[in-house]
């Protein structure tokens, strides 16, 4: 998402993919979602559905869903068909699909340039706001400071992915000031994990005591850099560009820097959402790049949305077997 260009306009960013963690056992139901949501449907998609029409974002003013996340795109369209149809309150945020290509060719940067000035058009609609030259640089000032914030963080432990995550509904400039530096007492074997967003911090915590988490690269693991220049150019470039992303194309500018985070590890754990579209994928050449390294390899499999004590303790014996 081009927050940073969000920001300048005006706007006040909070990342809504995942529920509360009280929805999985008793969020809201509404009857006219469970009329339509066939069984097929990505489950984050569904919470959000039933989130949107109990009215939960009624106070947004626009929501902007990412058309290359199977999840949201399925959002995108329920939660537009629903309230077109009137099964839904009419009230509520702008809905608005955000569409981009992450290669770095001329016709994709033309491309989202061209996304961008319609994005530009919703947000003079919604906000009021214009993003100048001035606005631009104040946005990207404050996420300076969010980011030198957190690169003083630990990358293990569950306070420190915390700490990360809780900027997600915060304004940058917040987030940096109530960002005080954690204690780095990571020791013992280095842990790479990969996979599924996981919005908790189960891994973190699972791998307590067993080794030092060097790298997590699920996406609420790691807070992707924008770009530093000044121009929506630029920061559309930069964006398009990060080679961790999911649908980076070419698809080998992804395995490879996924394969070159992952060197170095004594352990490579992965976990994936039984949903996964796409990182599943990865994990056969990852498995055979690792262990070519002289490293071990744990797949867990599927993770439950919110693992149980069970898998919890499932999942600890198995690392530690593998560390052994």
């Amino acid at each position: 998402m081009p927050e940073v260009l969000i920001a300048a306009h005006g706007g006040q960013l909070a990342d809504v993919k995942a529920p509360p963690l009280a929805d999985a056992a008793d969020g809201p139901r509404v009857p006219a979602v469970d009329a339509v949501a066939e069984y097929f449907l990505d489950p984050f998609a569904v919470r959000f559905l039933h989130r949107f029409a109990a009215g939960a974002f009624d106070d947004f003013a626009l929501i902007v869903f990412a058309r290359d996340d199977v999840a949201g795109l399925a959002a995108y369209q329920y939660a537009l068909e629903l309230r077109r149809q009137g099964r839904v309150r009419s009230q509520g945020p702008r809905l608005y699909l955000w569409n981009m290509l992450h290669t770095d060719s001329a016709p994709a940067e033309t491309f989202n340039l061209t996304e961008y000035a319609r994005l530009q058009v919703c947000l003079r609609d919604v906000l009021g706001g214009e993003a100048d030259a001035q606005s631009l640089k104040d946005a990207i000032a404050r996420e300076a400071l969010r980011r030198a914030a957190l690169a003083r963080l630990p990358q293990h432990g569950s306070d420190a992915f915390m700490a990360r995550n809780a900027g997600r509904w915060m304004a940058p400039d917040t987030h940096a000031a109530l960002l005080a530096d954690l204690p780095d007492s990571g020791e013992g074997p280095r842990i790479v994990l990969v996979g599924t967003a996981c919005d908790i911090p189960v891994m973190h915590e699972i791998c307590a005591g067993l080794g030092q988490v060097m790298a997590d690269l699920q996406e609420y693991g790691r807070v992707p850099a924008p770009s530093e220049e000044t121009t929506p150019t630029a920061i559309l470039r930069g964006l398009s560009c990060d080679p961790l992303h999911i649908r980076a194309a070419p698809p080998a500018r992804f395995t490879s820097a996924l394969h070159a985070e992952a060197a170095g590890a004594d352990l490579v754990i992965a976990s994936v959402d039984p949903n996964d579209d796409g990182f599943g994928w990865e994990v056969p050449g990852l498995r055979t790049a690792v262990e070519a390294n002289g490293g071990r390899f744990l797949d867990l499999g599927f993770r439950p949305f919110r693992p149980d004590a069970a898998w919890r303790a499932n999942a600890r014996r198995r690392i530690e077997e593998a560390l052994a």
